[in-house]
């Protein structure tokens, strides 16, 4: 010890005081570590590393683009909404409304109505001063604007500011088994319902055929059970324990493969009832069939972003929406249905109503319209959405989505009530079996929705004094798009029979079990036929494709993996009508001026023109067949305003006989009635009067009396009855009559 160093006792400080040996902790862990003097060399795979990280993680990122195919042919009514209020209250470029504003609506005529890009609207009668201030005279004029529904309701992005669809991640969480597709029938879990029996002959012989509500998910050479069918051979069928192969599929033309299938039995032997269903049968297991119901793991527009897509138009110049899901899903302890890891996720799409500003004028109006409506749906723009499938048709079915309002499925039932808020949505009906380990999805689920207006139009007119029908035909969607995020090996793993291992070594014991049911990597989901014996499709890793070609690959990065989603939104008509026929309505002028000019209003107007039967009112002498034969003329018909020049409000004017010569067609002199009527050599719509014909009827004699014009409209019908249709389904042909195109004014 340093002889400098001295310890100092206890019975130095004090006389009383004892030495005793005193104990200190102290720690000894080192916080530095000297520098090595030999050189690491550590190798580190990174790929290695990304696959582990890759395996483990469970978070998922989703983002991508829409292409929006939407448009508005069911639109509320034919008119543009105005404001009749001081100009200094109402500013036009906002659109918002005044305080207690004075609402108009202007009438636009059938022959004014145009189709712009799926749109259907006006053009602006009105010139636009921001664009005059460009030079741009003829897009002032030519500005064209969509009824309502319009823009601001159906887009994915919407200007106004107000979200018009709600984006949801959801994914198979439960099942319903027990839903009846045909009323009075069976529960789904009973097999796939028949509805129709049809005969069919191929070479000779004589088969049966039945068709199905759905998708049957059938095969030729599936084999099939029948369930509650009539055997008219006494029992020689033997329904209750025989199983039939499938023959073929389709009819007898082999239209409709997916809901018809032939079976090789007499049409003579069998009928089928109301409560009748098939099963598959694959390996001597019969088939499951239920609803799947998804459920929201997001729940508000706060959990993504969505905006215009970079350089994103599609064919019809909208914009492409491009979102970002801001919430990470992590799926991790996460089960679907069958309580397997999730292998898929579904983005949902819902409509909502409040997609809209109020205070605009247009929303406005609607609103007045609907101000006598029930208190529940007056302040709505669209009703609650409906849910069904895309079944066959026929009035014994439910869930029938282009179904929805014709009075002969008054009795039928729908999904009812749904709305963006909800968390449990309808998915769509499957196939399980065991013996494949896969769910075969045989039928998507649709979303129905019109406007309140529409569907409650009889109402609102008779408020105002006016007899209309509802216009019950709605807009339809498929609300589900799929995302697989996980693949199921094409093979399952061979049968394990732990069984009987435990049975050998007498194991009993539950941890020990479980111990070799890990070593042996049985999954959770697996099957079980038998207690202990398990079979089970393995669940590949992100990146690995199976022989078969099956499994996934994308980006991961930052720990989480990212899906990138590109699929297109279809809003479709309910029942697009493809056929239609003219009827006509005889007019006479002036007495029915004011019926002329309400019926040139409707929508389904084509055009008018003078009588073609007997003569033309105001020649006595010369019948219009006649007209009509001579010389080669080409007609008399035109479509819209041309049919009598520019001044077409005038032909209704005529109100008495004291009316001036120049307000046609009250006329009395006669060759001012026949300029105007017959111009000589070519005019407005009389093209093709040759001289001779002119002077013939200039020297006629002309009575002066009621003008009759036939007005002819075009009457819509679909599969459904579903009320007055005002614009033609996109299956029309219409090259039977001469229409106008937006470019013949623009």
């Amino acid at each position: 010890m340093d002889k400098n160093t001295k310890i100092l006792l206890n019975k130095s400080r004090s006389a009383e005081a004892v030495n005793v040996n005193t104990t200190l902790d102290f720690n000894i862990k080192n916080t530095n570590k000297p520098l090595p003097l030999n050189d690491i060399d550590t190798t580190l795979s990174q790929y290695e590393q990304f696959l582990k990280e890759r395996k483990a993680s469970t978070i998922y990122r989703f983002y991508g683009e829409i292409n929006c195919i939407v448009s508005n042919p069911l639109y509320n009514e034919n008119i543009k909404i105005g404001v009749e209020q001081p100009y200094e209250s109402f500013d036009p470029e906002l659109d918002i409304a005044p305080i207690n504003p004075i609402l108009t609506a202007k009438p636009i005529p059938g022959y004014d109505i145009f189709e712009k890009d799926g749109w259907v609207g006006y053009i602006n009668d009105t010139p636009n001063e921001e664009l005059e201030l460009v030079g741009d005279n003829e897009s002032s004029l030519c500005e064209f604007f969509p009824f309502d529904p319009g823009f601001d309701r159906l887009n994915m992005l919407d200007p106004d500011g107000k979200p018009n669809y709600m984006l949801k991640l959801t994914y198979p969480h439960s099942i319903d088994p027990n839903i009846k597709l045909v009323q009075g029938g069976a529960a789904l879990n009973m097999g796939i319902p028949i509805i129709t029996q049809l005969s069919l002959m191929f070479n000779g012989s004589n088969y049966v055929a039945f068709q199905t509500p759905i998708n049957h998910g059938l095969q030729p050479n599936d084999t099939i059970k029948l369930y509650n069918f009539i055997d008219n051979t006494g029992g020689n069928l033997a329904l209750p324990t025989r199983e039939f192969p499938v023959f073929k599929l389709g009819d007898q033309n082999g239209n409709n493969t997916e809901r018809i299938f032939i079976l090789t039995i007499d049409p003579l032997d069998i009928n089928f009832t109301l409560s009748s269903t098939f099963k598959r049968i694959t390996q001597g297991v019969i088939s499951q069939y239920y609803v799947r119901n998804f459920k929201a793991l997001t729940f508000a527009y706060t959990d993504y972003d969505i905006y215009p897509a970079a350089f994103g138009v599609n064919y019809f110049n909208d914009n492409l929406a491009a979102f970002n899901f801001i919430q990470d899903i992590d799926v991790d302890g996460v089960v679907d249905n069958l309580g397997r890891p999730l292998s898929e996720i579904y983005l949902t799409i819902v409509k909502n109503d409040n997609d809209a500003d109020i205070t605009t004028k247009n929303a406005q109006y609607w609103l007045e319209q609907q101000a006598n409506l029930p208190a529940d749906i007056k302040d709505r723009f669209w009703t609650k959405i409906k849910g069904g499938f895309l079944t066959e048709k026929n009035t014994s079915l439910n869930y029938n989505i282009r179904a929805i309002g014709d009075p002969d499925y008054s009795s039928s039932i729908w999904y009812e009530n749904i709305d963006e808020s909800d968390n449990d949505f309808v998915g769509d009906i499957v196939e399980y079996n065991e013996a494949e380990l896969l769910e075969r999805r045989l039928e998507e689920v649709y979303h129905r929705i019109n406007t309140i207006y529409r569907e409650n139009l009889e109402t609102i007119a008779s408020s105002a004094g006016e007899t209309l029908g509802n216009k019950n035909e709605g807009y339809i969607y498929r609300p589900h798009i799929k995302l697989q995020i996980r693949e199921f090996s094409s093979v399952i793993n061979p049968l394990l029979d732990l069984q009987t291992i435990f049975n050998q070594y007498t194991i009993s014991d539950p941890a020990a079990q479980q111990e070799i049911k890990d070593d042996y990597e049985v999954p959770s989901y697996a099957q079980q036929p038998s207690p202990n014996v398990f079979r089970w499709r393995r669940l590949l890793e992100i990146g690995e494709i199976d022989p078969l070609g099956k499994g996934v690959d994308y980006p991961f990065e930052s720990g989480a993996h990212y899906i990138h989603i590109d699929e297109r939104f279809y809003w479709m008509r309910q029942d697009p009508p493809c056929d239609f026929y003219l009827t006509s309505k005889t007019i006479k002028i002036p007495s029915e001026k004011s019926t002329f000019q309400t019926l040139m209003k409707d929508p389904t107007f084509l055009d008018y023109g003078p009588r073609r039967t007997l003569d033309l009112n105001i020649i006595r002498k010369v019948p219009l067949v006649n007209i009509l034969d001579y010389d080669g003329l080409v007609g008399l018909w035109s479509t819209g305003p041309q049919a009598y020049g520019p001044n077409v409000n005038k032909i209704a004017q005529c109100s008495n006989t004291n009316d001036p010569i120049e307000t046609p067609p009250c006329f009395y002199n006669k060759k001012d009635a026949l300029n105007h009527f017959f111009p000589p050599y070519a005019g407005s719509w009389g093209a093709g009067f040759s001289q001779a014909l002119h002077e013939m009827l200039l020297t006629s004699t002309i009575r002066h009396e009621e003008l009759q014009i036939d007005m002819r409209f075009i009457h819509f019908y679909g599969d459904y009855n579903l009320g007055k249709r005002d614009t033609a389904g996109a299956c029309v042909n219409f090259n039977i009559l001469d229409r106008k195109d937006i470019t013949d004014d623009c």
